[in-house]
């Protein structure tokens, strides 16, 4: 993901993340460890293009 998204967006979204793979794989919360990599917007390539 871009980097720049406030830690109140990535707390929100960890928890989104979290709940529903929990809920579709049937395993506790406990088992699920989300970790955001973050780089800036011009260090993303895909085909040999910036994005």
């Amino acid at each position: 993901m871009y980097s720049g998204r406030s830690q109140r967006e990535k707390d929100r979204l960890a928890e989104a993340i979290t709940e529903n793979v929990a809920k579709i794989l049937k395993i506790g919360k406990e088992e699920i460890i989300i970790v955001f990599a973050e780089a800036t917007h011009g260090n993303w390539y895909a085909s040999g293009i910036r994005l």
